[in-house]
């Protein structure tokens, strides 16, 4: 987050972080700079619906909340988008939201199956999904498993987990993609 950001309330972080998650525009926003290296935001304009404009005024909000950086000083302004990672506690759970669950959310638009788990779970099955899904690309975590614990079909869960297993691994390419889960999976069905 910015300088700004991080001498403020934990509570207006919280609020900014809300806006992405209910705001679907703020979160491509976000996933966009994510994704390209210091964009302007003539660069964010490219291939989007949205005027040039609009989406000025939505990098401004997302810099002044925090959410984005901007890191030059000098026309064109470039901007950077820092990891966040704020973690709700619950009476007997806590969610995790990171660049990630943004980036799902980003991809609501084009990805009928994220979609349609977010209609069907809201966001926290989906904050749910992505933390099953890391466990997932992990090799720790199987289709079944989260099934059984999530109270959901199946090809439900195995299609969330695909496509949380995308999301993570387009956020973060370092991230240790283990070959044992068809191994747990055939461990499962025994």
């Amino acid at each position: 987050m910015s300088e700004a950001a991080r001498d403020s309330h934990p509570l207006d972080a919280m609020l900014a972080i809300s806006d992405v998650v209910t705001d679907q525009r703020y979160a491509q926003m976000y996933a966009r700079v994510l994704t390209h290296d210091t964009p302007t935001v003539e660069e964010l304009s490219e291939g989007l619906d949205n005027s040039t404009t609009t989406v000025y005024e939505d990098v401004n909000h997302l810099v002044e909340s925090g959410i984005l950086e901007r890191v030059t000083d000098t026309q064109p302004h470039r901007y950077q988008a820092p990891q966040i990672d704020l973690t709700i506690q619950t009476d007997d759970d806590s969610y995790q939201i990171t660049p990630a669950l943004f980036v799902a959310i980003a991809r609501l638009e084009t990805n009928e199956n994220i979609q349609l788990f977010l209609d069907r779970h809201g966001v926290g099955g989906l904050a749910t999904a992505l933390e099953y899904a890391r466990d997932y690309v992990q090799g720790r975590m199987n289709a079944r498993i989260m099934a059984r614990e999530q109270d959901l079909p199946v090809l439900e869960a195995e299609t969330i987990l695909q496509e949380m297993r995308d999301v993570l691994l387009d956020v973060d390419p370092d991230l240790e993609e283990s070959p044992d889960v068809d191994e747990l999976d055939a461990a499962v069905d025994e």
